[in-house]
């Protein structure tokens, strides 16, 4: 019988490949994941794929349905527009607060972050991991574990849609657009106002930010959609 320890960090693996699976559009929306095959794939028991799907169904990278199983969250626009209200909601409340209350530590971490970001190509892997890590780093210095907590799920989820309407865009006028608005200067600016203490700029930067992505990505959907 494996032990419990065993059985948390097979879990843990299984969670991690998961994710980095979906992530990387192995499993596109709405794909099922069957406890059986995954369990075939990664050697080992269901019980342990089952527990690794739990974890990504608690951050909403994935549905469990009772009698049909798991699968990856469908990306429709309804949903996408759902997230992004939620996600200003919380994360605009975080970053006001990582304003007034961010020490010089937060500052630091913003900048790097930032300076990580920006040393990769958009859309290649790191990138996608190193704008995540940005979002986070603005609103770490916002005092609220559980605040922080439920922002960095939410942010999960919306990376999510931003990889999967990236893809879609490759190689569309959407794509451009994008290229051209994100590279130059939205996160730059976001940072300078964070950093200045003005929070209201930091925040209206932000929300502008948040809903021109939301913008971008639904035009990417409906072209592929034929729309």
């Amino acid at each position: 019988m494996v032990k419990t320890a065993d059985a948390q960090s097979l879990a843990a693996n299984v969670y991690a490949r998961l994710r980095t699976a979906i992530m990387g559009g192995r499993y596109g929306s709405g794909a099922r994941l069957l406890p059986s095959e995954l369990a075939k794939e990664y050697d080992v028991s269901p019980t342990v794929v089952r527990e690794a799907l739990m974890r990504l169904a608690e951050q909403r990278l994935a549905v469990a349905t009772p009698n049909r199983g798991f699968h990856v969250v469908n990306m429709t626009l309804v949903d996408m527009h759902d997230l992004v209200e939620t996600r200003l909601i919380n994360e605009v409340a975080a970053l006001r607060l990582s304003v007034e209350l961010g020490d010089v530590a937060w500052e630091a971490a913003v900048i790097a972050a930032y300076h990580e970001m920006a040393a990769y190509e958009l859309d290649s892997e790191v990138w996608f991991d190193r704008h995540r890590a940005f979002h986070v780093a603005l609103l770490t210095g916002c005092g609220n574990a559980r605040l922080l907590s439920l922002c960095q799920d939410l942010i999960e989820v919306g990376d999510l849609y931003l990889r999967w309407s990236r893809q879609l865009a490759t190689g569309t006028p959407v794509n451009v657009d994008w290229a051209e608005r994100v590279l130059p200067g939205e996160h730059n600016a976001i940072m300078d106002a964070a950093l200045a203490r003005d929070a209201d700029l930091a925040a209206a930067q932000y929300q502008a930010h948040v809903r021109r992505t939301e913008t971008l990505a639904a035009r990417a959907i409906a072209n592929a959609r034929g729309e």
